[in-house]
């Protein structure tokens, strides 16, 4: 087993890009823009108690424009979507480094067993993020910062749906900060199969540490290493009927290594930042007795150099993404991409803008060019933007070089990259009203044909409205928010996996200073699935779920109800949901 972090010190040195005082920063692994001044739209999680399970996804899944397609119950494969776009179209980072898995066929990353434990914001964007980052990024960045330290360590153990415990320690020692995070957590499960009876459990383990030091008032580092290692038991597809049946040995197992190597020199007029990341994927799974491994790297080179001024600054970039992949029986394939971009924002009494421009490089295809421009005016508390967005998302390697199989061609070398034209409206009034029209097409789908493998084929063009609240009424905080979509894809056909409505609700009581209540709600609208080759409609569903949060000095209890209806439902065809859980997670600080 191949750790990454015993090649660190053949790595460069130096590194980096901020990371530090987040605040009501946006963007926080790239550049410094406030909220209030973005054209584009963005939702942050710096709360973390609706994650009943301790997991991304419970938080992720409570925002309206994102759903989360999950494979059977919490441990299974889990993908991402925004905005009505593919997996494949968001992108994931940890701390400014690219955690999309490049060892998969689609390059998405599965969120499945993400822990929150030690995170310390969520700030997802929406729609085409290109411009500042590149591939993958065309239908939204989920960006995670985590913990860099805290005044007092602690522990947390847990029980429900799995049992946990997680330990978070930091050292002060002079300007320099030290942080550990580590935890483990394991699982008896239920069948991944709906009609199955044979439990599919996993276990999670891994390891954050972050090391931080402040040279002097201009000049910061940080360096941070994360192992996640996830072993999931699976079912498999029965031939016959392509429904999921109990597979009893067959398994799924991967080794996620993320190091992130951060310096930043600042002025009060300028600022350098140089960030390098390694996201290394040793991969494996079990399925009709078979074994089959993957190995995948991707490296990230990103030099910034950003000018302030004052009505706002400029931002120069240079960027490269290199990437390996193997799997069993097929040779060592590589990939390059190198970006040239440069952004300028700016505010004039009510109006504030934003434009730019990526132009890309791939050493498979020629270029791509990606502009942006973004508008907005405040009228008094009413707050009005408009942004445009060109994306563009690279061919994956096995999807440039995967081996046929038997008759059944896959690779396909002269794929072209995947683009797309954004365009949203947004309007906001105070936090009492978010409001956002859209609109995506996605020219050079790629897609899979037995005879041909992987082509560029149809369109898909994406619209709908997302409308969100925030209220209090003495001790109530009240959330309901809403997103409509409509997808139109070539000949009738349907989009997978992602609804066209969906609605949520949250309302937390502060009971006292020590105590409060959250019930949250999301009904998801019908969705389509494909079973060989056949489309089938999944019904609609809600879950309810509720969580009770307890501090007393140094020690925090949280306790609730999952799927506190015992709703039973579908978001892959013929695979399990959460059940009803009961849990309790408790936190002591020392």
């Amino acid at each position: 087993m191949k750790y990454l972090i015993a090649g660190l010190p053949l790595l460069p040195i130096l590194a980096f890009s901020q990371t530090f005082e987040l605040e009501k920063i946006i963007v926080g692994s790239k550049r410094g823009i406030e909220e209030d001044v973005y054209t584009g739209e963005v939702d942050s999680i710096n709360d973390f108690v609706g994650a009943g399970n301790e997991k991304v996804i419970d938080e992720l899944r409570q925002l309206p424009a994102v759903s989360i397609s999950q494979s059977g119950a919490p441990g299974q494969q889990a993908t991402i979507f925004i905005r009505g776009s593919e997996a494949r179209h968001v992108l994931v980072l940890i701390d400014g480094v690219r955690v999309n898995d490049p060892s998969n066929t689609d390059k998405f990353f599965n969120s499945a067993l993400l822990n929150v434990g030690d995170i310390e914001k969520i700030e997802v964007l929406k729609g085409s993020q290109t411009l500042l980052y590149g591939s993958e990024a065309m239908g939204g960045v989920v960006n995670i910062i985590t913990k860099k330290g805290s005044s007092k360590d602690s522990v947390r153990i847990y029980s429900g749906f799995s049992r946990g415990v997680e330990l978070d320690n930091t050292l002060f020692i002079g300007d320099s900060v030290l942080h550990a995070y580590l935890y483990h957590e394991k699982s008896e499960g239920v069948s991944a199969a709906r009609k199955g009876d044979e439990k599919d459990g996993f276990e999670n383990k891994g390891v954050t540490l972050n090391y931080s030091r402040r040279f002097s008032d201009s000049f910061e580092g940080e360096w941070t290493y994360k192992l996640l290692d996830q072993f999931v038991e699976t079912d498999t597809l029965d031939f016959v009927t392509s429904v999921p049946v109990d597979a009893i040995g067959d398994y799924s197992k991967s080794i996620q290594q993320i190091f992130s190597q951060k310096l930043k020199k600042a002025s009060d007029n300028y600022e350098f930042s140089y960030l390098l990341g390694a996201n290394k994927v040793d991969r494996s799974n079990k399925s009709f007795g078979t074994v089959n491994g993957f190995e995948a790297i991707e490296y990230t080179n990103e030099l910034h150099w950003t000018r302030k001024e004052e009505n706002g600054s400029w931002l120069i970039g240079v960027e490269n993404l290199s990437e390996k992949f193997e799997q069993s029986g097929v040779d060592e394939k590589f990939a390059g991409l190198t970006s040239l971009l440069f952004i300028r924002d700016a505010r004039q009494a009510d109006w504030f803008w934003q434009y730019g421009a990526r132009g890309s490089y791939h050493t498979q295809f020629e270029g791509v060019f990606a502009p942006s421009a973004g508008l907005g005016r405040f009228f008094d508390k009413h707050r009005f933007a408009f942004n445009y967005q060109r994306g563009f998302k690279s061919p994956t390697l096995y999807q440039l070089y995967g081996p046929d199989f038997g008759a059944f061609k896959v690779g396909n070398k002269d794929l072209a990259p995947e683009t797309n034209d954004y365009f949203d409206l947004n309007y906001r009034y105070q936090r009492l009203i978010d409001l956002s029209v859209f609109y995506s097409r996605v020219d050079d789908f790629i897609e899979y044909d037995a005879s041909a493998g992987y082509i560029n084929s149809i369109f898909l063009e994406t619209y709908g409205v997302e409308a969100s609240s925030e209220f209090a009424v003495g001790n109530n905080v009240l959330r309901p928010g809403i997103f409509l979509a409509h997808y139109h894809i070539p000949n009738d056909r349907e989009a997978l996996r992602k609804p066209s409505q969906k609605a949520t609700f949250s309302y937390e009581r502060k009971v006292n200073d020590m105590q409060r209540l959250v019930l949250d709600w999301v009904w998801s609208g019908k969705t389509f699935d494909s079973v060989g080759g056949e489309l089938v409609e999944l019904s609609p569903y809600d879950v309810l779920n509720l969580h009770y949060e307890i501090r007393q000095g140094d020690a925090i209890f949280n306790g609730g109800f999952e799927n506190l209806l015992g709703k039973s439902y579908q978001q892959v065809y013929g695979y399990n949901s959460q059940p009803f859980t009961v849990y309790l997670k408790m936190k002591f600080n020392y």
